[in-house]
């Protein structure tokens, strides 16, 4: 006989989720077109979080000399900006029409204004400092964002670990080295991947017109995709890399 599982001392799946608390706050009971739009770019956002522990804690084992456990957290996330990604497949098969009706409600908000994808990049050692006074951010995340910048990236995490292996010559110091760099080189090449489907889908539903906040929408999105998140690293394009669609494209 099976015995039903004992619940006393255990929480419910939905609560160990905090499932209750999670949907009261998402936008998930609106029509049907909206509950997608906004419960894609939610999910994106946790993702994004989700990245950013993975590359704190890279930064933090690298800083420890530990090359296995960063190269471990970086090694996931291009699988996660894949799921991110798709996310942006599901937005494509909004209508147009769907899509400028919706739109028409953000006002000035936008992706453009994501201050954790704009952590990611501080992290990386991608840092423009003109996205510290961009519109659109509460303090919150503007404070964040100038603390990000004062950090230490994983561009100055890697050089240090790579110039400490060189210098102390251990077994196998070349083949760690290796693998981070070519972790760093898979998670920046899988973030253009994901910038180059929002251009896509920009293009798809702007055309040529601005975005919400302001930005030359599809063009600055094809333009982005030129960028690494490790210039340090990688300050020229390498080989098999997503490529924006064509020069005109990006002036």
């Amino acid at each position: 006989m099976v015995c039903p599982a004992d619940t006393t001392h255990s929480p419910a799946y939905g609560d160990f989720l905090r499932l209750d608390e999670l949907l009261a706050i998402a936008c998930v009971r609106d029509e049907a077109d909206r509950t997608l739009f906004f419960a894609a770019h939610q999910a994106c956002e946790i993702w994004f979080a989700v990245v950013i522990r993975h590359l704190e804690s890279a930064r933090a084992a690298m800083e420890r000399g530990d090359g296995t456990e960063a190269a471990e957290n970086l090694e996931r996330l291009p699988n996660i900006m894949q799921v991110i990604t798709q996310h942006f497949d599901v937005l494509s098969t909004l209508t147009s029409q769907s899509f400028d009706e919706i739109r028409g409600t953000l006002g000035t908000s936008s992706g453009f204004q994501s201050a954790q994808y704009r952590e990611i990049e501080f992290l990386c050692g991608a840092r423009d400092p003109r996205f510290l006074n961009i519109s659109g951010l509460n303090p919150g995340e503007r404070a964040r964002l100038a603390d990000r910048f004062e950090q230490k990236s994983l561009s100055s995490a890697f050089a240090e670990y790579r110039d400490a292996r060189a210098a102390a010559g251990s077994p196998g110091a070349a083949t760690s080295v290796e693998r981070l760099h070519d972790a760093l080189a898979a998670f920046d090449d899988s973030v253009r991947s994901w910038r180059v489907q929002h251009a896509r889908l920009a293009e798809q539903f702007l055309g040529a017109a601005q975005g919400t906040a302001g930005s030359s929408g599809a063009a600055y999105l094809w333009r982005s995709t030129e960028r690494s998140l490790f210039p340090e690293i990688f300050p020229q394009p390498r080989s098999g890399e997503p490529a924006a669609r064509s020069a005109n494209a990006l002036s």
